[in-house]
């Protein structure tokens, strides 16, 4: 099979130039070049992947355009994991070479602590793992409950460095996980737990920072709020936390979010629920809310939660002045 160059352009200024064979996925070309690219899902459902294709031609598989929305894609974001290589091509990867050519270490087990209904569709799910995890506020896990051969990634809730890590899972019916924590996971239970993953992690920066939050994409933000609160230096920043539910019965971590801000007064929390308001909440969506701010231009915004929200909440952060090459995105289903 014939081959083409494909160069690959690191966040760190790297350069990987590799011969590809055609037809191979960016991600899969990498692999047979012993490079390890970002990606969970593997199937255009999760943009873990994202890159820019800066020069050349990639045809993309089928994937979910809430994902890759037709304007990103127009501006060059590609999904690695389905762009199959029709000819020479350079492709911009948002992070350093050093985590493309590290290793995934091999999956470690969990303990399960305890599983806690906290709302409406969500556990809370707290997991020992017998030594410090570090990790990056922010990032996330992939969790294999016994005898599944599937994964499914969950951010962690709590700051690095404890040896009990705190989830929020959204109970999906006929889910395998969701299925397992409700009919067989109980104190003791043993899962498998990959290393720490993703690129959505909190940037340590000198600039306003906005935290946009759908349901359990709270989890990432809870992370990094509780880095943020026991480092006094970080709190002369204007740090605001926007958070929408579909109802008031789905809000969840609210005394958890109290703590922070008794920790941190200068901390600005907006709640919004679609339906059933309850006190101290806003009736319609996160999202609506980032016009009624007087944002910094500087402001960094992180995004979390289902592809149609993080969309909302990047326009509108975008027609409030700022860029979305400022804009971090984390979408899950």
């Amino acid at each position: 099979m014939q081959t083409v160059p494909l160069t690959l352009l690191f966040s760190d200024g790297a350069v990987r130039r590799i011969h590809a064979r055609q037809g191979t996925s960016v991600v899969a070309a990498a692999n047979e070049a012993g490079l390890h690219l970002l990606t969970d899902c593997s199937n255009g459902q999760c943009g873990t992947c994202t890159a820019t294709l800066v020069s050349g031609d990639l045809e993309l598989g089928s994937y979910d355009r809430a994902i890759l929305p037709d304007a990103d894609r127009d501006a060059g974001s590609v999904l690695t994991c389905i762009s199959r290589i029709e000819g020479p091509c350079a492709v911009e990867l948002p992070y350093d070479l050093s985590e493309a050519c590290a290793e995934e270490s091999p999956p470690v087990n969990g303990t399960v602590a305890s599983v806690t209904r906290v709302a409406d569709e969500t556990l809370r799910l707290e997991i020992h793992t017998g030594a410090a995890l570090d990790f990056e506020p922010g990032q996330y896990v992939r969790m294999r409950p016994p005898g599944a051969d599937q994964w499914r990634s969950y951010s962690m809730a709590n700051a690095p460095g404890c040896d009990r890590l705190v989830f929020y899972v959204r109970l999906v019916d006929g889910g395998l996980f969701s299925s397992w924590l409700t009919d067989s996971a109980q104190a003791g239970s043993v899962l498998e737990l990959s290393e720490p993953r993703g690129s959505f992690f909190l940037r340590r920066e000198a600039r306003p920072r906005l935290f946009v939050a759908g349901g359990t994409g709270l989890a990432p933000f809870l992370s990094m709020l509780a880095a943020l609160a026991a480092d006094e230096r970080q709190h002369t920043l204007s740090t605001t936390l926007l958070l929408g539910a579909r109802t008031g019965r789905h809000l969840f971590a609210l005394p958890e979010l109290a703590a922070l801000r008794a920790r941190w007064p200068g901390l600005a929390v907006l709640l919004a629920v679609e339906a059933d308001p309850v006190e101290n909440c806003r009736a319609g969506y996160a999202t609506d809310l980032i016009r009624s701010l007087d944002l910094d231009p500087a402001t960094r915004i992180y995004l979390c939660g289902p592809p149609p929200m993080v969309e909302a909440g990047r326009a509108a952060a975008q027609s409030a002045g700022l860029r979305r090459s400022e804009m971090l995105c984390e979408r899950f289903n």
